[in-house]
């Protein structure tokens, strides 16, 4: 045998080897996906939130559409007026047009008048969400929100 058709035999063993061992081990170029959740948080506030009586505030967040266990979570404390209290709701966009119309809207969450609330629900991912801090009810006090409202996932 010469011995260039040898350093052909051992140089097709190796590739062999190689792509054989690629195969075994799972690694295909361009299709190497981490089996390990990333996990990731993004505030959506974390202030005092002013509301004038008879206006609503509100913060729009993106829950991305590649998201798994996408939970908003969450507090507030209202002051202000007689009853110290505001109303927080989680919308999708469908649901908010129709909430700043004065139509009934189905939320994701809400809280009803009260004073201090907790947030804690899942959210589909893929949406645009809209987190609202409502006084309509009130015609003269404003109101100050101390509120610290995040979404959670994993990717």
């Amino acid at each position: 045998m010469g011995k260039a058709k040898k350093i052909g035999i051992v140089i097709g063993i190796d590739i062999a080897a190689v792509i054989i061992a690629l195969f075994i081990f799972g690694f295909v170029p361009g299709t190497h996906h981490s089996i390990i959740p990333i996990p990731h948080t993004l505030i959506i506030v974390n202030s005092m939130v002013r509301v004038e009586p008879g206006q609503y505030g509100y913060y729009t967040f993106n829950v991305p559409s590649d998201a798994s266990n996408a939970l908003v979570s969450g507090t507030f404390t209202a002051g202000g007026g007689s009853g110290n209290d505001i109303k927080v709701a989680i919308l999708d966009e469908q649901n908010f047009i129709n909430y700043r119309n004065n139509h009934q809207a189905n939320a994701y969450y809400s809280s009803g008048q009260e004073t201090v609330g907790n947030i804690s629900v899942k959210v589909p991912s893929g949406q645009t969400l809209y987190l609202v801090y409502d006084n309509t009810f009130s015609v003269v006090s404003s109101k100050e929100v101390t509120t610290n409202v995040s979404l959670t996932y994993t990717s």
